[in-house]
């Protein structure tokens, strides 16, 4: 990670670190109970990165690929947090023994159990609470529409009708996704589309759109 960023970091108050005069002190446990929960890879000078991890950071994918490659798909049972997402991950492709779904259920679950990934209007994206790297897939998001909006303990307390269960085998990777992903939930107009249970082909040409926005700015 760049110097300047771990100094704006300090300075925001961002990252655990204690100060005497002029000079830094970081605490390894804290730090990387710190990484975890911020979806970070920690990683000693020295040590090598998982080479799946190195993969995935050299070719990043973009919202609409990675959202093709999920599907989507519509009706899923369950009347609370646990039964959604078991229902979700029965969907998800690469994950195709009971063995799989299972450790994938259970890397949800796990983080649900951190904080609620209900962001609000009626949104969720669950993620594992670490990247897969282990798992040799590439990124997928997978959407999946509800069949009655549940409780998700979302932060406006609104009843969540989509989810959109992000999988990625890199930190880097999980970050980009994310915020692609954020930009376009932040647009009223999207919100309502997806309010329309839209038909894949329309959810991904909505999304290309927004792709295209996005490198524009870039």
């Amino acid at each position: 990670m760049p110097t300047n960023t771990v100094e704006r970091w300090i300075r925001q108050g961002r990252i655990p670190v204690r100060k005497r005069g002029n000079t830094c002190e970081f605490s390894q446990p804290l730090i990387e109970k710190w990484a975890e929960a911020n979806h970070l890879k920690f990683v000693l000078p020295g040590e090598e990165r998982h080479p799946e991890a190195e993969k995935a950071d050299e070719a990043i994918d973009d919202l609409s690929s990675v959202m093709r490659r999920g599907g989507v798909f519509y009706d899923i049972a369950g009347e609370n947090v646990s039964e959604v997402l078991w229902s979700a991950v029965e969907k998800t492709p690469y994950f195709e023994t009971y063995e799989q779904k299972k450790a994938l259920y259970e890397n949800l679950t796990a983080r649900e159990e951190m904080m609620s990934t209900g962001i609000g209007k009626g949104v969720a994206i669950p993620h594992p609470r670490t990247p897969m790297t282990e798992s040799n897939i590439p990124a997928f998001i997978t959407t999946c529409f509800l069949k009655t909006p549940i409780d998700y303990q979302a932060i406006d307390k609104k009843p969540v009708f989509v989810l959109f269960l992000l999988v990625s085998p890199s930190a880097k990777l999980h970050l980009h996704l994310l915020a692609q992903l954020s930009f376009c939930l932040r647009d009223e107009s999207f919100l309502k589309l997806l309010g329309k249970y839209p038909t894949p082909e329309e959810l991904y040409a909505n999304i290309a759109e927004f792709s295209e926005r996005i490198e524009s700015s870039a």
